[in-house]
């Protein structure tokens, strides 16, 4: 049971970071680590997932509010500047990745995002409140090992953990 108010015990921010272990698709694990450097866990609670799936729901479902950082090839029809930052409602999602699946681009998390995502709305466990951040790569430094990013996006992981700790600063003032 909820406590009955939450305006006397709120619930931090949650927000999480996509990724795999692969080059430029580690960028939503790099955000991650940036702001658990930059919040405490009264501001939010931070978490980094690999190539979740479905299971990403078990950590969204029934919370305030979420935000999600990505990273996505995208094709020459979209933003596909590498390192560019996309803010995308969940039906701006779903039509990305089917233009991204029609491009034969696919998802390294299998059943991707905006799968699980619908699949969420669906089943009605998706948060009060969500933000979906998406970062462009391309697709050839995703099968890369190396530790650092490539320089575009990292600074897209600075400015946007910038952008996300203010905003969760100004969350948990109100």
């Amino acid at each position: 049971m909820r406590d009955p108010f939450p305006a006397l015990d709120p619930e931090p921010v949650i927000v999480i970071g996509l990724g795999s272990p692969w080059g430029d698709d580690r960028v939503g694990w790099c955000l991650a680590d940036a702001l658990a450097e930059r919040l405490s866990p009264h501001q939010a609670q931070v978490l980094k997932l690999d190539r979740p799936g479905p299971a990403l729901l078990a950590h969204i479902a029934g919370q305030q509010y979420v935000i999600l950082v990505d990273a996505a090839v995208t094709n020459t029809g979209m933003n596909s500047r590498i390192g560019a930052v996309q803010h995308l409602s969940l039906d701006e999602l779903a039509i990305m990745s089917v233009a991204t699946r029609s491009a034969g681009i696919s998802s390294s998390h299998g059943f991707g995002l905006a799968d699980t995502l619908a699949l969420g709305r669906s089943l009605c466990m998706l948060p009060l409140a969500l933000d979906i951040y998406i970062v462009s790569i391309d697709a050839v430094q995703t099968r890369q090992t190396g530790l650092e990013l490539t320089p575009a996006v990292a600074t897209a992981v600075g400015s946007l953990a910038d952008a996300i700790s203010g905003m969760v600063g100004r969350v948990n003032l109100d």
